[in-house]
């Protein structure tokens, strides 16, 4: 920054009235006001590797996700397709499938803004829990990546699992599809639910580390 501005010094003794020349006046107010977020923006990179590790990841967690919830009742995974207009097992299973996916997309961009924090936190826990630290210690020393995204996957999952299967799937049948729903789905079905995609965010977590670290 003080080379920046020791340039823009040299310049301005240089240029004289001339100075800020290269500066647009006819730029837009909102321009200058949002280039902070245009920065950002710009700053912003898509790793191909990421964007294929989620969709593995996706694509594994949504297939058991889809078993648990068919194991615990045939209906509930057709009830997913139904959401989608395709209320049979086929159906319900390319929906988790389709979900699992498009859940895994901003996983990245979640393990960023959150694995700082999240290790801190396990670090001051594992210091003052003996048991958890000969657990967690042999783990991170083998695989930290993985062993820290199934973490935050797991996390995520539970999330996933509150937002779609307690909330925004009993809306969706109730005022779409004209099923009555209990808002929030809080009967054992929902709470299979979000076991289901706890499950899936461990899976995801699990799968997209162990691509990206190895």
């Amino acid at each position: 920054m003080n080379n920046h501005a020791s340039t823009m010094a040299d310049t301005d003794a240089s240029t004289g009235p001339d100075a800020g020349s290269n500066a647009d006046p006819d730029e837009p107010p909102y321009r200058v006001a949002l280039a902070p977020l245009f920065e950002t923006i710009e700053s912003l990179e898509i790793d191909a590797r990421e964007i294929e590790a989620a969709v593995a990841g996706g694509l594994a967690g949504g297939f058991q996700a889809a078993l648990v919830i068919q194991l615990y009742d045939t209906d509930a995974i057709r009830r997913v397709g139904a959401v989608f207009g395709a209320p049979t097992l086929d159906g319900g299973w390319l929906a988790m499938f389709a979900l699992g996916v498009l859940f895994a997309l901003p996983f990245s961009l979640f393990v960023s803004s959150s694995i700082d924090a999240f290790v801190s936190k396990v670090m001051l826990l594992s210091s003052r829990n003996e048991y958890l630290r000969k657990v967690l210690v042999p783990l991170l020393q083998r695989s930290a990546l993985t062993t820290t995204t199934m973490g935050l996957g797991n996390g995520y999952g539970v999330a996933v699992g509150v937002c779609f299967s307690l909330i925004a799937m009993p809306i969706w049948l109730a005022v779409a599809m004209g099923v009555p729903a209990a808002i929030p789905n809080l009967t054992v079905g929902g709470l299979v639910g979000v076991v289901a995609w706890a499950i899936y965010g461990g899976t995801l977590g699990l799968v997209y580390g162990l691509i990206l670290e190895y």
